[in-house]
């Protein structure tokens, strides 16, 4: 099954994509994690895109399957969505620990577009694992 949804550009419509894709996912024991890979992925389209402009929008993309995509697509005018390190000296700029807490509850993401023409960054959750919140590991960024 797969789902898409057209949100306002505003902050209150980050908690609306969460609640809608935690309510997807209802009953796999990842539904939390996939309402924070949304929640993120929102707030860095609404804080650091045109989406969060005037007249401005989100999408979100959810394909349900054993490897459950999440996608959130943005505006562009901002940077290229990065992950930030936790090593030392390395300060992130505004936070700046949204994808790094995506990687570490997808078992990959990445990203495609442009800053002129917007972002559509992506997580592929593993429905067939238990919850990660916690874990370790870290998904690598590709486009």
């Amino acid at each position: 099954m797969r789902w898409r949804r057209i949100y306002p550009g505003r902050v209150d419509q980050i908690r609306a994509a969460r609640v809608f894709a935690a309510t997807l996912f209802e009953g796999t024991g990842r539904e939390e994690d996939v309402a924070v890979v949304v929640a993120e992925l929102a707030t860095n389209a609404v804080r650091h895109s045109r989406s969060g402009g005037e007249r401005g929008w989100f999408g979100l993309e959810v394909t349900m399957a054993e490897i459950a995509y999440v996608a959130v697509t943005d505006l562009g005018g901002g940077c290229v969505p990065t992950i930030r390190s936790e090593m030392p000296g390395c300060e992130p700029r505004e936070g700046g620990y949204g994808l790094l807490t995506v990687s570490k509850l997808a078992l990959t993401m990445g990203l495609h577009g442009s800053s002129e023409d917007g972002f559509t960054v992506w997580a592929d959750m593993d429905l067939r694992r238990p919850r990660q919140s916690d874990a370790v590991q870290q998904a690598t960024l590709v486009s």
